[in-house]
């Protein structure tokens, strides 16, 4: 028996196909659950774009705070960032407080979320946070969460597991869209599964489908797998763009600053990676 485990064990090493350093910062992440390196990218990246488009304060959520290990990983990475950047960034949750909800829905796949799991305990919360949490259901919250006038909603983090729960959101974002940037980064948590049970028609990946065929001027698109894509750890595959076409600001031109037309007699692209 254990030469077979030893056995599953090499043969999945070995079929990784991403360099093992991949595999040893996703263990890390989960091994340390306030280590969250796609959560400050996002958040990094999130506030470079809003200082190019002019705009000194922004809003990012966390749909799903259970324990409260990333909205706390959140204002960790908020401190040195607003120094950074020279910018304010208010951080909001959202959570029922009791946990998974119960779902009788086969499109929340029931066979692998159980009701109750990740429930918050808000008094313990309350102490080691000064974001606000916005606790009840999805379908009330958003009107709450809107009395705040929040400005410059631009980034996103979904984690409430459901297709029903994301899909109550979703179904709200319309209530939203004069708080949205005209891009709004949203990043997936629940869009794989290792046991390949999430795919286009159950999960979180149903109800963006659905959002996207219910919506003409806000689209959420993921991009084309790349090489190239190396600004977000542990991100690949799950960060999403939700676009805002009508917004204002939408054409606004926010590319490399300084960089030029490129032409025989450079030496060097102006180009930055952070």
């Amino acid at each position: 028996m254990f030469l077979f485990k030893l056995r599953i064990f090499f043969l999945r090493i070995l079929g990784y196909e991403k360099p093992l350093r991949v595999a040893l910062l996703k263990y890390l992440s989960l091994k340390f659950k306030k280590f969250r390196p796609h959560y400050e990218t996002i958040l990094l990246e999130s506030c470079l774009e809003a200082k190019k488009l002019g705009y000194e304060e922004i809003t990012v959520l966390e749909l799903g705070v259970a324990g409260g290990n990333g909205i706390i990983s959140l204002e960790k990475y908020k401190k040195k960032i607003e120094a950074l950047y020279n910018i304010k960034i208010n951080i909001y949750g959202f959570d029922s407080g009791e946990g998974i909800p119960s779902s009788n829905s086969e499109f929340d796949l029931p066979f692998h979320w159980k009701q109750g799991d990740f429930k918050t305990d808000k008094k313990k919360l309350e102490k080691i946070t000064t974001s606000k949490i916005i606790y009840g259901d999805v379908k009330n919250s958003v009107d709450e969460f809107v009395k705040y006038e929040p400005k410059n909603i631009i980034a996103i983090f979904f984690d409430m597991d459901l297709y029903t729960s994301t899909k109550d959101f979703l179904s709200q974002v319309n209530k939203l869209q004069k708080y949205l940037c005209p891009r709004v980064y949203c990043y997936f948590d629940d869009i794989f599964n290792p046991n390949h049970w999430i795919n286009k028609y159950v999960g979180e990946q149903l109800a963006i489908e659905e959002f996207n065929s219910e919506n003409k001027n806000l689209k959420i698109g993921l991009a084309p797998d790349s090489i190239n894509d190396f600004k977000f750890p542990l991100a690949k595959g799950q960060l999403f763009m939700l676009n805002h076409f009508k917004h204002t600001d939408y054409k606004k031109y926010i590319g490399f600053e300084g960089e030029e037309t490129l032409s025989i007699n450079d030496t060097k692209v102006k180009t930055k990676i952070f």
